[in-house]
């Protein structure tokens, strides 16, 4: 496999099966999903399902293939819905956004699943675990092309609903020279989280990343997902989470608890508690209490007006 090649399967593969620790199917090397990606190696695994380097067998190319959990779509009326909030990526005019190739539920295998964009890089979350927080040129480059895919989306009335640093890809040049490029993951998904029938009355999203109208399972709206691109930014420039409670194992009762009721300090006066308050521009501490601010509508309504106070705020 040192060459690059892909060796097809001598024989044939067994279905997947639930994994005791988390339900989601576990495919091997050899299974053909949605009859056209075979299944090379995994990638990693998270609470919503796994995802692997697969062959599309119909163009001979590598995609990244997400194989969700079984439950999201544990009624077949759901099956029409989730290929087409699966593919809402695909409407989105960015090239800050990861493509979708195809998606949906394989009848034999019974497990839902999207194709998309093979992407070489590594998520934000790993990229400031490794290395710490970013340099300020560095951070504004970023949000800017991160502002891009959501000022596009909102633009439709996308909401990503999501947005944290695994969901966010630092994706390497394809020539010498030019700049990495920033991709969005996971447009669709929490939608389709949000509508499964498992989960209804489910607060969804990751509590370090949500919005107050999250915590309490009211509307989502182009404002959400301003709140996380505010934390975004701050995590960034800091290499930290914004919440006390963010800073050991996470407990997402406390941070739940500072989203809503405890008081929202100024992003310096924070990073003054973290010992990073070097790393905050002048100007930040305005755009970011906009982002952050508990009412929707008192923060930028959605991404393309945040994109425009950017640069005073990054100066």
């Amino acid at each position: 496999m040192g060459d690059g090649s892909i060796r097809r399967p001598s024989g044939p593969s067994g279905p997947p099966g639930p994994t005791p620790r988390t339900g989601i199917p576990e495919v091997s090397y050899g299974t053909v999903v949605g009859n056209d990606y075979m299944v090379v190696r995994p990638l990693n695994r998270g609470s919503m399902g796994a995802l692997y380097v697969a062959e599309q067998l119909s163009t001979a190319s590598l995609r990244a293939l997400k194989i969700l959990r079984r439950e999201y779509v544990s009624d077949p009326t759901l099956y029409k819905r989730f290929e087409r909030e699966a593919q809402v990526a695909a409407r989105i005019p960015s090239e800050h956004v990861a493509q979708t190739i195809a998606a949906g539920v394989d009848g034999k295998l019974e497990v839902p699943w999207i194709a998309m964009e093979l992407l070489e890089g590594q998520t934000l979350r790993d990229h400031v675990d490794e290395r710490g927080p970013m340099p300020k040129e560095q951070v504004k480059d970023h949000l800017e092309q991160l502002c891009h895919a959501l000022a596009a989306a909102h633009k439709l009335g996308i909401v990503h609903r999501d947005l944290k640093p695994a969901n966010v890809f630092l994706s390497e040049a394809k020539r010498v020279g030019a700049q990495r490029v920033v991709k969005v993951l996971d447009f669709g998904i929490a939608r389709i989280l949000a509508e499964s029938v498992t989960l209804q009355g489910t607060p969804l999203g990751t509590a370090s990343w949500m919005a107050p109208e999250q915590t309490v399972g009211e509307a989502t709206t182009t404002a959400t997902d301003v709140w996380a691109l505010g934390l975004l930014a701050f995590y960034m420039l800091t290499g930290r989470s914004f919440w006390r409670s963010g800073q050991k194992p996470e407990n997402d009762v406390a941070i739940m608890r500072e989203i809503l009721h405890d008081p929202i300090p100024i992003a310096w006066a924070r990073a003054i508690e973290l010992g990073v308050a070097e790393r905050i521009p002048e100007g930040f501490n305005e755009w970011f209490a906009q982002c952050v601010a508990r009412r929707p509508e008192e923060r930028f309504v959605n991404a393309a007006p945040a994109y425009a106070a950017l640069a005073s705020a990054l100066a």
